[in-house]
Parts: structure tokens; sequence; C-alpha cells
């Protein structure tokens, strides 16, 4: 009697069985790995935002104040002079101190109308700073555009801003502020910890939170898409007009770059204020599921639900309203 002789291969039922198992593991490891990666690229994201928020204190530490968030444009086109934004103020304390000190504080930070030294041309022309740009964002990481007068230009974009105030008055949603603001192109109100050098405002310090450093937002986010009625993707963040991240705008009472005054809730598309880069109602976005970074004046970075109570959101950019913030 012979002994029959040992299989040497799988048959094809047992093979897709097995194929069947390995998709099915696939299946469910790689939400997992993805989550994982998020959860690290949102760490970083806040990370970065704690850098902002140092180099913010090591500014104050120098100045017993926070830089302005921008300066009165003065002369006419060709000839204009507008100032450079907050964070070319501290470029000493985000490692930038080389670009820093080889910068001229004259001429036209946003390019636009007027001339610039040629020297802050060749040190902002491609200049790129780490720690600006959320990993999880998906928007473009450079612009160019024509300049006045230096031919084109390329500049980093970033993914923060800072925040200049709250339209409505803190903790409410409601109720218009009466705090100084400037009303073209939205509504800019200087109620919060960024605000511009101009006759009705003067920089804030950490002692002018008087709600608390804890309960005040410096600077959060805009790293993702909006998406209009159509379902076009829509990029607009505050430093996406000439100058970038370095200019301030045309500055006080007019339009501006790099700080928005909160007059929407997250994710907001359109409406007054809202409807362009060089706008002062830009809503807060972001890319992570579920919510976005803030670095609050104590230097902490809370991650913000999409969904939190927008009388907290208002309450959160105005620094001296007087609200007592429940749990966030």
């Amino acid at each position: 009697m012979r002994l029959s002789q040992a299989r040497k291969a799988f048959t094809l039922v047992e093979l897709l069985v097995v194929i069947a198992i390995i998709g099915v593991m696939v299946g469910l490891l790689l939400p997992a790995v993805q989550a994982a990666r998020e959860a690290a690229r949102r760490m970083q994201c806040s990370n970065n935002l704690k850098q902002v928020s140092l180099a913010l204190h090591n500014y104050h530490s120098a100045y017993n104040k926070l830089p302005y968030s921008s300066s009165p444009q003065s002369g006419a086109v060709g000839t204009r002079q507008r100032g450079a934004s907050w964070l070319v103020r501290i470029f000493p304390y985000i490692e930038q101190n080389a670009a820093y000190d080889q910068l001229i504080f004259a001429g036209d930070f946003t390019m636009q109308d007027g001339p610039i030294p040629a020297q802050n041309f060749a040190v902002l022309n491609n200049l790129l700073v780490p720690g600006l740009e959320c990993p999880s964002s998906p928007l473009p990481k450079t612009q160019s555009h024509a300049t006045n007068a230096n031919g084109t230009v390329t500049l980093q974009m970033i993914n923060y801003v800072g925040i200049a105030g709250s339209f409505w008055r803190g903790g409410s949603t409601n109720v218009v502020s009466t705090d100084p603001q400037a009303a073209i192109y939205g509504t800019a109100v200087h109620n919060g910890m960024l605000v511009p050098q101009a006759p009705n405002s003067r920089a804030a310090s950490f002692a002018s939170s008087t709600d608390g450093t804890s309960n005040t937002m410096v600077a959060s986010e805009q790293s993702g898409f909006f998406f209009d009625a159509a379902g076009n993707k829509i990029d607009r963040r505050s430093n996406g007009w000439r100058g970038g991240p370095w200019g301030n705008g045309a500055g006080a009472n007019d339009w501006t770059q790099n700080v928005t005054t909160i007059r929407y809730p997250i994710g907001t598309f359109g409406g007054t204020g809202n409807s362009n880069p060089y706008d002062v109602n830009v809503a807060l976005n972001s890319s992570h599921p579920g919510g976005l970074n803030a670095t609050l004046a104590d230097g902490s970075v809370r991650f913000l639900s999409e969904s939190i109570d927008f009388a907290i959101m208002t309450a959160l950019a105005d620094r001296a309203d007087g609200t007592v913030l429940p749990e966030f």
C-alpha cells in the first residue's frame, strides 16, 4: 500500500482565503497608520505654534510689549512705504538673525506699490523659514508675484496667523465690539494681542490681557482649503497677497496681512471681510480632522474643536472682555 505524497502547494481556494485575510488586515491597519501619522503631524504643528509663542515672549522680554501687527502706510504709488509684518519682527527669536540683521526697515514690504531696498529683496526672495508651515497642510508652500520695482519675487506661504481681536464683544456672538476698530476690507478690531501702530491703538503687552494670558489667543491656523458652494477649493490665507508673510499690508485702517479679527466661526467661507486674502476678517481653518491648534498668551497651545461654542472663540480673541470661560 502506497502512502500519499505530502502536498507541496496551496489550493486555489486556500490562496484566495489567505489573500482575503491579508486584505482585511491591511484595511484594518491602514486607518490606524493614517491616524498615527496625522497625530504626529498635529503634534508638529502644535510645536510650531509653541515656538512662535516663545518667540513672542522673548520679544516681550526685550521690549516690554508685543510687536505691532502693522504700521500706517505713507507716500504715493511708486514711493509707497509699507512696513514689515510682526513675523519679521520676531526673526531674531526664531533663529533668523542672519536674515533680520541684513534687513533695512524702509521701502514697501508688500513690494506692490513702492520699491524695496535691494538687500531686502535679496533676503526675502526665496526665504524659507522652518516652523511656519503646518505639516498637514495641502496648501501651496510658495507664491510668486510681480513687484512694482524689483521684478518677480518668490515668497514663502505660511499656515499661521496672528489674532488682532474680535469683531464681536468677547463672549458674545451678536454684540459688535466698541473697541478701537477700522472698517475697510471688513472690520478690524484692535482688542486682541497683535494690534497696529495707530493713533487709537498702542502695542499690547501681556499685562493688557486682563482676562488672563491663559484665556487669550495670540495666533492660530489658516492651513486648509475653504470650499465654496460649488465645492471648489479656495486658498484664502491672510498672507496670500502681496508681500506674503513678510509684509503688513497697507497697515492700520486699511488692508492687512498676517493678522485677522475673529468675526466668523472656524472654517466659514465668505462674508464681509472674509472674501479676499487681504481682508481683515478671514476665518481660521485647518486640515486637522476635528479642529485646529491655537496658541495662547501664556505660551500654551490648545486644540480647538471645529464645533467650539463661537462665544468662547470671541472671548479668546478679546483680551479684556471680562468673560469667565468654561472648559474648552
